[in-house]
């Protein structure tokens, strides 16, 4: 199911990208089914669709991720944690962002790497990271308790 979404997001984003850049370039470009509507709209609000499913996936992969620690290790802590990594990954993206439009020299790089951060958000690389992490600090409390 986790590699179907990771599918499904990585082909709308790519599909949504491609028709930006032909529409820069004046050509037409063929959408998946599910995206034929976006032919039709105004290029700004294909923009904010980006954001809007930047969002949404983000979400997604925050509500995924704290049903999988939950169903793992039904540990409060750890569920905190989890949804404070995202907070983290929104919120540096966000502040790279901010940097980016209040210093317009380095908007370009500013955007790459806020994207590189809402890309962590959007991927299951978080809970990649936090399941072996939660493992081993389940192993360090049971034998220190021993």
């Amino acid at each position: 199911m986790l590699l179907f979404f990771g599918y499904f997001r990585e082909t709308t984003f790519k599909s949504i990208n491609a028709l930006l850049q032909a529409w820069d370039a004046d050509f037409d470009y063929s959408m998946p089914f599910y995206l034929e509507f976006t032919k039709t709209l105004e290029y700004d609000i294909v923009v904010y669709l980006k954001w809007l499913l930047t969002l949404l996936f983000t979400l997604a992969y925050l509500g995924i991720s704290l049903y999988t620690i939950k169903v793992i290790f039904n540990n409060k802590v750890f569920l905190k944690i989890t949804l404070v990594s995202y907070i983290i990954l929104i919120s540096i993206s966000g502040l790279l962002m901010l940097t980016g439009l209040v210093l317009s020299q380095f908007s370009d790089k500013m955007y790459e790497f806020a994207r590189y951060f809402m890309g962590i958000a959007q991927s299951p690389l978080v809970l990649m990271i936090l399941i072996p992490v939660f493992k081993i600090s389940e192993k360090e409390k049971t034998s220190s308790t021993l």
